[in-house]
């Protein structure tokens, strides 16, 4: 099956409103949600988002832009993504905020894939460490072996901030109507590695 990269920002269309921060009143807590960690009762109640002041977008689109590397979408594209979708996920109620802090909309949602899956071809990839440690991966390479049982939305293991849908989620989207605005992909090559992995993680 093909397997696809989100871009959280695509930058297509200025119209579309940019986020900078994360939600008030989650403080400290915030890193779970670039981490895959659940929030549950850390995350708050009436969660709302303020448009950017540095860009004068104000159109609300299906994959809401920001600086946080969160996973925004509207209510419609989440549904489907429950749908599908049956790896463990938070699904965080969210409202968004214009430039004059009034309501925009109130049927927004982050999308928080809990965990992460061991799903890349580490010597295909473009990786770099510092001190074995992981501090960049610049092109994702996936392991073919490795995606037998991934999830249809999944965070990758060497980076949680990036996430990662499978073809079938893609076709699923591909029906509502009006398709999906602001919600571009990229299909991520596949190379299988020399040694067959013995576990994978969500």
């Amino acid at each position: 099956m093909k397997y696809h990269l989100i871009h959280l920002m695509p930058r297509e269309n200025r119209n579309f409103c940019f986020i900078d921060d994360e939600p008030e009143g989650i403080g400290i807590k915030s890193y779970k949600l670039g981490k895959g960690l659940p929030l549950g009762s850390d995350y708050p109640p009436n969660a709302r988002v303020f448009m950017t002041d540095r860009h004068k977008g104000i159109q609300v689109s299906d994959l809401i832009e920001n600086a946080c590397n969160l996973l925004i979408i509207s209510k419609r594209v989440k549904e489907v993504i429950e749908r599908v979708n049956k790896a463990p996920t938070e699904y965080l109620p969210l409202s968004i905020y214009n430039h004059k802090k009034r309501a925009a909309s109130t049927d927004y949602f982050i999308i928080n894939p809990l965990g992460t899956f061991d799903c890349l071809n580490l010597e295909t990839s473009d990786i770099v460490y510092h001190n074995d440690k992981v501090v960049d991966v610049r092109n994702l390479v996936l392991d073919p072996q490795k995606l037998e049982n991934a999830p249809h939305l999944f965070r990758v293991q060497e980076d949680s901030y990036t996430y990662i849908i499978s073809e079938q989620l893609r076709q699923e989207l591909r029906t509502l109507d009006p398709l999906p605005t602001n919600f571009f992909i990229t299909e991520l090559e596949q190379v299988p590695s020399h040694t067959r992995p013995t576990s994978s993680t969500v």
